[in-house]
């Protein structure tokens, strides 16, 4: 580990600094990880007399970039190492992850419909319209004359009301995606910015552009409502600064507050045109998009195939891809099979039957899967209880 986690002290600062960044921020355990190990911090299960943190053996509990977890049952912010070059990037982001385990303790529960987001319609009304209205909120949340804010607020309202009828429920997937992630990241801003030398200004640019980048909003769904959910916050800021008080015992998502403050009466817009740019990325998010299904197909290796009754118990939402009654998971999937519990920390496309019961799973390994002791040996999931077949050049694992 490069860092030296030791003299960062990062845990300790972010405890001096958290009610800076949400009014009685309450601190949950962190774990910092890489292939080396994991520093946990502030776990009632593991307090070091003589450090801040406690050194662990990694396993596969600390799963996923940035995410958080249940450890010991308690609930614990986890941040890989691996993607960062210096501490002051971590400590933005174990705020962000922090964020998430105070929600856990307030007993948040405007979570979103992870499956309704992986199979969001990519209608072109919808995608003409949601790229109008990221682009005010944008120009709303940038613009610094109080009256061109609540104009570009209004028409952000009444665009956004406007493609309910297009999508439906599929909407309330944005909206709870906001209000979750909104928060943590409006919370990573306050910490990036007590932290640097730039301006609220300068930073609120970069943390807002992402809005106005049309293919990626359309393409990177969840993730572009981190961006919305941010500016709301900001904009609730500004106009309603009390915003924050009681928000954990609100029904209403994080759109539904700011619209209610707002007070707008909007028209419903009925008439308009489909850009050759939304067109266009319609066009090439669904190539994309079949184009690494087909890689994967193709992908060297040996091609394992899983079949049985499986359960998903887990995946992460931010790399996932949804096909004809599939879905690929770019970064891992843990699956219930027989009572027993398998995290697959690579690609994996799963066939899928009804909500989260699987059918299939499709694997691609670096060795060949054998036959050891009564069980099937596979590179990457551990030993299985099964039958293994051969066909055609591919692996066939039945489970007993």
């Amino acid at each position: 580990m490069e860092m030296n986690i030791n003299e960062s002290n990062v845990f300790e600062r972010i405890a001096e600094n958290a009610n800076l960044y949400w009014p009685e921020f309450q601190l949950v355990a962190v774990a910092l990880y890489d292939q080396n190990g994991v520093y946990l911090y502030n776990h009632p299960k593991f307090l070091s007399t003589d450090k801040p943190y406690s050194f662990l053996k990694w396993n596969n509990e600390f799963n996923g970039i940035n995410t958080l977890i249940l450890y010991e049952g308690y609930p614990t912010a986890i941040v890989n190492l691996d993607y960062y070059n210096e501490m002051e990037s971590v400590y933005s982001i174990m705020v962000h992850e922090l964020f998430h385990g105070f929600q856990y303790l307030k007993e948040e529960n405007r979570f979103p419909d992870e499956l309704a987001g992986m199979n969001y319609p990519m209608k072109k009304e919808n995608i003409e319209l949601r790229n109008r209205e990221r682009r005010y909120l944008y120009q709303a949340g940038i613009s610094t004359r109080r009256e061109e804010k609540l104009d570009n607020m209004k028409k952000f309202v009444e665009l956004r009301e406007s493609r309910r009828k297009f999508i439906d429920q599929y909407l309330d997937f944005e909206l709870f995606v906001e209000t979750v992630e909104g928060p943590a990241f409006y919370v990573e801003f306050q910490a990036c910015l007590h932290n640097s030398n730039h301006s609220y200004e300068e930073l609120l640019e970069t943390f807002s552009k992402g809005l106005i980048e049309n293919k990626e909003s359309s393409q990177f769904l969840r993730r572009s409502c981190y961006r919305s959910g941010f500016v709301i916050c900001c904009l609730l800021d500004e106009f309603f600064s009390d915003w924050k008080e009681g928000f954990f015992t609100e029904e209403m998502t994080l759109y539904d507050i700011l619209k209610e403050k707002v007070k707008h009466q909007y028209n419903e817009i009925k008439h308009f045109d489909i850009s050759s740019e939304t067109t266009a990325i319609i066009e090439e998010i669904n190539s994309e998009r079949k184009d690494m299904f087909t890689q994967f197909e193709h992908k060297e290796g040996y091609h394992l195939y899983l079949i049985g009754d499986m359960e998903r118990a887990a995946f992460d939402p931010m790399n996932a891809l949804v096909g004809k009654q599939r879905e690929m998971h770019q970064n891992f999937i843990k699956i219930l099979l027989n009572g027993r519990e398998y995290v697959i920390n690579q690609p994996v496309i799963a066939y899928y039957n009804s909500f989260n019961k699987l059918d299939k799973l499709h694997i691609v390994l670096p060795d060949k899967p054998v036959n050891k002791n009564g069980n099937v040996s596979i590179i990457g999931i551990g030993d299985m209880k099964g039958k293994l077949s051969e066909k055609d050049g591919s692996y066939y694992f039945r489970a007993d």
